[in-house]
């Protein structure tokens, strides 16, 4: 009697990712081995574009994730998508474009009319409207504290150079143009929200301590009225973790940050994003302040496993 044989397991698909970016990031997580080898253990393999050739030239692949901004790249980019709409782009440059201006990014939030959900008061202050400075106040939009934020935002150190405006000194001194955007009190937490497609992680971060109508005087005095920082939930004034009850903050519900994230990402037409929400003291609700596209995901726990999985369900929702 023949014995009986165990059927052969079919071998994984496998699919081939390009990626292009620019040189500060290095290749981000991409450069990982743990990343890497969890990836390749699932059947996605990964190689740098080289951005100086036509992609046509280069390896037919799956996927193609990107971040770079340089006409070059685009123009590239659109003749390649042209000539092989069966690759995946992620994502494209039209709506990645709407990220670079900190007022766009933000109206897709208010028009989503989610319950609870809103965005700070914000004005533009453009470049030849410098003596619209000295009016802000008495728009009635804004009052201070303030925070002010680079109008473009393309990745570089410039683009994550903030301010915490205290007084009328400090507004004279910013440097058009310049988001001005309304500090709220929050309880010194941000909480960071991951989007890669369907999946989706909300970590909670240090932020900007509360600032009361005492310590506003205070600190308006002794630092001239303006404090320059960076990104808000790495910065020098943001809670320590001495002096921070963070922990104790209650995360937003599950369901409200999946139906923000799920409802946002179809707005803006993307992928891969992060955006940085608040709540608010007075308990009115949680505000969107900042969206990122592509982020760093690798600042994640387990983000080979939620990074992976996002790949994978994009490559076969493709191929069904």
């Amino acid at each position: 009697m023949e014995e009986d044989k165990m059927p052969e397991s079919e071998p994984v698909k496998r699919f081939l990712v390009g990626y292009a970016l620019p040189e500060r990031k290095k290749g981000g997580f991409f450069k990982l081995p743990t990343f890497i080898n969890h990836a390749k253990d699932r059947g996605i393999d990964f190689v740098a574009i080289d951005v100086g050739k036509p992609l046509a030239d280069q390896s037919p692949f799956d996927c193609i994730v990107h971040k770079l901004y340089n006409q070059e790249w685009k123009l590239n980019l659109h003749d390649f998508m042209a000539k092989n709409p069966k690759t995946i782009v992620i994502d494209p440059p039209s709506a990645i474009e709407r990220l670079r201006n900190r007022i766009s990014m933000l109206d897709s939030v208010t028009d989503l009319k989610i319950p609870n959900l809103t965005i700070p008061n914000q004005l533009l202050i453009s470049a030849d409207s410098s003596s619209s400075l000295s009016s802000v106040i008495d728009t009635g939009k804004l009052d201070f504290p303030m925070i002010a934020k680079p109008v473009v935002v393309d990745g570089s150190t410039k683009s994550h150079k903030l301010s915490l405006v205290l007084n009328k000194e400090g507004l004279l001194a910013l440097q058009p143009p310049v988001v001005l955007q309304q500090f709220v009190n929050h309880g010194g937490v941000i909480f960071k929200v991951y989007v890669a497609g369907d999946c989706v992680e909300c970590v909670k971060r240090h932020s900007l301590k509360d600032i009361s109508k005492e310590k506003l005087e205070k600190v308006s005095l002794e630092s001239g009225g303006v404090i320059c920082f960076s990104q808000i939930s790495n910065s020098a004034i943001a809670k320590s973790t001495e002096d921070s009850d963070s922990e104790e903050v209650e995360m937003p519900p599950p369901e409200f940050i999946s139906e923000t994230a799920n409802r946002l990402r179809r707005a803006l037409g993307l992928h891969l994003f992060n955006f940085d929400m608040i709540r608010d003291e007075k308990g009115s609700g949680y505000l969107v302040i900042d969206i990122n596209y592509f982020p760093g995901f690798e600042k994640l726990p387990s983000f080979e496993t939620f990074m992976t999985d996002f790949f994978l369900n994009l490559m076969k929702s493709h191929t069904v």
